[in-house]
């Protein structure tokens, strides 16, 4: 019950937040930058599906100004209404097939952050496969080094959360992490459709990555090679995940890639110090928290709620909330 009455709260405080006629002189005025991930073609009702995105573009270019990476360092008068900076992390194939229409309809910029591993068929990201095994998986039990994991439903959650912390642990990461999920887990294509793979698990394909270098409105930026935690990487790895990244980006896209976004939004002083050397102009964390090098630890909102009362809320108090560590939706 407390659940429920705190959610409609939050919601109630959202809905009025947002709209208080003082709410955009009071709320920060550098620009916001949010962060999008997958966004499949049908979601679970609440998910950021095609159409919840479609239904945010067009509340946020009614409320809100978007701009592109390139106008963040440009101050505008107080009366200027909220600028908003869509990125967009991973690199998902669904990025291409249902933001891209999307995004080129109603002329608004992004800035897309892409992972390399999962650009090769029947290569997944680490959280993008265990996210599909929760879902999809058809059995009660799962062989797993020896044991036998539960996968009945009641429990499923858990057993994944189990099992990631399991692989996370593994040494070195994240190169034992993807042996222990090619070699001792079950393949995605065996329990899910190609169209399933495509929307929800696949990685954008070097044409396709191609392509978005090749448009006036998008930019293509460094995620690293398998979206590992950076600090949990040996500092020679940490480096090839960047720099690999970066290179293949390059070649694939055509244009420098000079901007990056941190896995899970983990980075260090290392990593920052890599960046450096590799002259990254833009660097886009979740929160600051080395706060040394300002241009690299650009804070981010994360949008994972159908809601657009929600949405217009962390629009205009998402730096505010995430310094004091409040979240809504």
């Amino acid at each position: 019950m407390r659940s429920v009455v705190a959610d409609k709260m939050g919601r109630s405080l959202a809905s009025i937040g947002w709209r208080l006629p003082l709410a955009s002189l009071i709320a920060p005025h550098q620009p916001v930058v949010l962060i999008y991930h997958s966004v499949p073609r049908v979601g679970d009702g609440d998910s950021v599906d095609a159409a919840v995105f479609e239904r945010h573009v067009v509340f946020l270019k009614e409320h809100f100004q978007f701009i592109s990476p390139l106008e963040m360092g440009i101050r505008r008068p107080r009366s200027h209404r909220t600028e908003v900076l869509l990125t967009f992390d991973d690199g998902m194939r669904n990025n291409f097939d249902v933001v891209w229409p999307i995004l080129s309809k109603h002329g608004v910029p992004a800035l897309f952050f892409v992972s390399s591993r999962h650009a090769e068929p029947g290569r997944y990201l680490w959280f993008a496969y265990l996210r599909a095994l929760k879902k999809y998986y058809p059995h009660d039990r799962l062989a797993f080094h020896g044991t036998h994991i539960d996968m009945r439903p009641a429990v499923r959650e858990e057993s994944v959360t189990r099992l990631t912390n399991a692989l996370l642990d593994l040494k070195p990461h994240p190169a034992a992490m993807y042996r222990a999920i090619e070699k001792k887990l079950p393949p995605l294509e065996e329990f899910m459709t190609p169209q399933q793979l495509r929307d929800e698990c696949e990685g954008m394909r070097a044409e396709e990555i191609a392509a978005l270098g090749k448009s006036a409105l998008f930019t293509v930026g460094c995620h690293t090679v398998d979206h590992p935690f950076l600090s949990r990487c040996e500092p020679r790895e940490m480096r090839r995940q960047i720099e690999e990244n970066k290179r293949w980006l390059e070649a694939v896209s055509g244009v420098r890639c000079d901007a990056i976004a941190y896995p899970a939004g983990d980075y260090n002083t290392d990593v920052l110090g890599f960046c450096r050397e590799l002259a990254f102009s833009q660097g886009y964390a979740v929160a600051a928290s080395v706060r040394s090098v300002p241009e690299l630890e650009i804070p981010r909102v994360g949008i994972y709620s159908a809601s657009l009362e929600f949405l217009g809320f962390k629009v205009r108090w998402g730096n505010l909330l995430r310094a004091a560590r409040v979240s809504f939706g």
